[in-house]
């Protein structure tokens, strides 16, 4: 979306334009209408790199399938692909289905699928043919690390193994499972650093949601990472909110893009219309 900023006077702190590989948002479409479909792009498709529809009982079940082309072609002539969440593959998984699951996908319009196994236990043969399979369908291939219920913490080196051998197959994101990056968080581990030096962030997505400690987790990430980590399951009504953070400009990080202006300076305000400043602090980003 192009558009000449209502304050186009004001510099913004260094942000990539879309399409981007680094400081990537992936926000949720929680059973969206078509209307609201079309709002989501009015209001915040600028800052939207892709959208997951993760109601999985829904996509599988319920929804007509020219309901979900039709959000998906919304979508797409907007610049934003899609992609369904991770379950109704690990269903297809456990039920035998995954070419079919492939091919379905890629008939209602989706341009990305989740190969995941935070629910289930594919093994390594299994998640490349998986991958393989999706690639053949010409779709862009999201894989995962972590589990949902972890009964110990996420192994940074298996870790890096398993995200290494999915990127050599094609594959275009490895997502980390939040439950894993929050339980990382609460011990205080390394583990996400050490995923982040064995693997380039431009390759990695980090959960941030959902949840109540969404905001938090986020935080975390950006005061860590930077302001371009990438992030996903965003709900759509923290789309602008994470977009803030990523500026500095937010109560969730302090507002600390004025951090940098502290005991600076100023410049004089004048009060004739029209009139500028000559000299204007650097930005802090």
């Amino acid at each position: 979306m192009i558009h000449e900023a209502a304050f186009d006077f004001l510099a913004r702190p260094p942000r990539s334009a879309k399409p981007r590989k680094q400081g990537l948002s992936v926000v949720s479409d929680k059973a969206k209408s078509l209307a609201q479909a079309r709002d989501i792009i009015e209001t915040v498709g600028d800052i939207i790199d892709h959208i997951k529809l993760p109601d999985h009982v829904g996509l599988m079940w319920r929804y007509p399938a020219e309901l979900i082309r039709s959000k998906n072609e919304l979508y797409a002539k907007a610049g934003i692909d899609t992609l369904p969440g991770g379950i109704p593959y690990e269903v297809a998984a456990v039920q035998g289905k995954v070419p079919q699951y492939m091919e379905r996908i890629a008939q209602l319009g989706f341009r990305g699928v989740e190969v995941s196994e935070d629910s289930i236990d594919m093994g390594r043969k299994n998640r490349m043919a998986s991958i393989k399979c999706a690639l053949a369908n010409g779709l862009t291939v999201y894989t995962e690390v972590g589990k949902k219920f972890p009964d110990q913490p996420l192994d940074a080196e298996e870790a890096i193994e398993t995200a290494t051998r999915d990127l050599e197959a094609g594959v275009y994101l490895v997502v980390v499972e939040k439950s894993d990056v929050a339980l990382v968080i609460k011990e205080g581990k390394d583990t996400l650093h050490r995923l982040m030096r064995g693997v380039s962030p431009q390759h990695l997505i980090i959960e941030c949601g959902p949840g109540e400690d969404r905001f938090r987790i986020a935080r975390w990430l950006f005061a860590e990472f930077g302001p371009d980590v990438n992030v996903e399951n965003i709900d759509v009504e923290d789309a602008f909110v994470i977009e803030a953070m990523r500026h500095g400009l937010h109560r969730q990080v302090d507002y600390d893009y004025f951090h940098a202006y502290k005991g600076m300076s100023l410049p004089a305000v004048h009060d004739t219309p029209g009139a500028t400043n000559n000299v204007l602090p650097s930005s802090p980003r």
